[in-house]
């Protein structure tokens, strides 16, 4: 099955219009019409039938053009087939068509961390807002602001949990937590902060190879996995750092994801929502790469993926054992630009 014939079956069919509907209408009318004729004796019983089904036959006709066998709720209101990984082709081809051009790769992340208060009682959330600006010249400096969110109980029950042990504005460590705090650690979030700096960012690299120029890459799933000539897990986390922090093109993007829909230790998660209350599609695979560091457990890493754009949502680290979320990285923003608003606000 080609990339458009993916499409065609999970993206949903636009809505009817009303020149349309309205011929719905009129020909189901007609057609309850000529049956009371041809029955006769059972006239009464057809017209009442039709009575209720000439109300709802635009809605219905809509719903039936939208339907698809499966439960995944479109934004129209349908559902369409996810199929295992066939939305990532999808995705594929919805990435394809975004433009790339620009002396700029832009990315806005939210990054969390989650981990239990000291007595274990109610788990914490700490995040911040990274904005990056890498550029197109390899010899250009990379630009970064990072804002601090700050710490606060990750749930309405860690919350209430937190409220009764006295709204602590901090908590004081004696051995590492899972996200690797130690000592004191503050609720209230830390200072913003721009720089600049020469090395490209540490996330870029693909199977040990740093990209110093988007030439270098394939645009070719084949190509892709010849490139990173590692193992199959090694191969998955790359191309999820393709797809997620490197500045390369649209064709390299689409080739990323079709990589990952032909690999066996990829497996599709279903509809999920993402760390910041998004909907989207996921895979998931086994993956120690992007764990905390002082998490011994084994884990699963996550993939949220918009098809219809085409754009990635949240690469999450989960716990293999029982799915809780340990740290994730939301990409809020991702575009290719002619200015770095960074640098000019220097």
């Amino acid at each position: 099955m080609d990339d458009y014939q993916a499409v065609r079956d999970l993206l949903p069919t636009p809505p009817l219009s009303p020149e349309v509907e309205r011929a719905g209408r009129e020909r189901l009318a007609a057609a309850f019409a000529q049956e009371r004729v041809r029955r006769g004796r059972r006239a009464g019983r057809w017209s009442a039938l039709a009575l209720g089904l000439a109300g709802a036959a635009a809605a219905t006709a809509i719903v039936v053009a939208n339907v698809a066998p499966g439960g995944v709720t479109t934004p129209h209101g349908a559902v369409a087939q996810t199929d295992g990984k066939r939305f990532l082709l999808v995705a594929a081809a919805s990435v394809a068509a975004m433009p790339d051009e620009g002396a700029w790769w832009g990315s806005t992340e939210v990054r969390g961390r989650l981990f239990h208060e000291p007595g274990g009682r109610y788990v914490l959330r700490e995040s911040e807002s990274v904005e990056t600006w890498i550029p197109a010249d390899p010899e250009g400096l990379t630009w970064y602001r990072e804002t601090p969110q700050g710490i606060k109980p990750a749930t309405p029950q860690d919350e209430a949990a937190w409220a009764a042990d006295g709204s602590p504005t901090s908590w004081t460590y004696d051995k590492p937590s899972e996200n690797g705090a130690i000592g004191v650690v503050q609720a209230a979030p830390g200072e913003r902060r721009t720089w600049s700096s020469e090395d490209w960012d540490f996330r870029i690299l693909t199977a040990g190879k740093p990209l110093t120029r988007m030439s270098e890459v394939p645009d070719t799933p084949e190509g892709l996995k010849a490139f990173f000539a590692a193992d199959d897990r090694t191969t998955i986390d790359s191309a999820a750092r393709l797809l997620f922090f490197a500045p390369v093109t649209s064709a390299r993007r689409a080739a990323a994801y079709r990589l990952l829909a032909s690999l066996p230790e990829v497996s599709a998660a279903g509809q999920v929502t993402d760390a910041l209350g998004r909907a989207g599609q996921a895979i998931e695979y086994e993956s120690g790469e992007f764990a905390p560091p002082n998490y011994r457990g084994a884990t699963r890493t996550r993939l949220v993926i918009d098809p219809a754009s085409g754009r990635p949502l949240s690469l999450e680290v989960r716990s293999a054992a029982d799915g809780l979320l340990l740290t994730y990285t939301a990409i809020q923003d991702s575009r290719w630009a002619d200015s770095n608003p960074l640098k000019e606000n220097e």
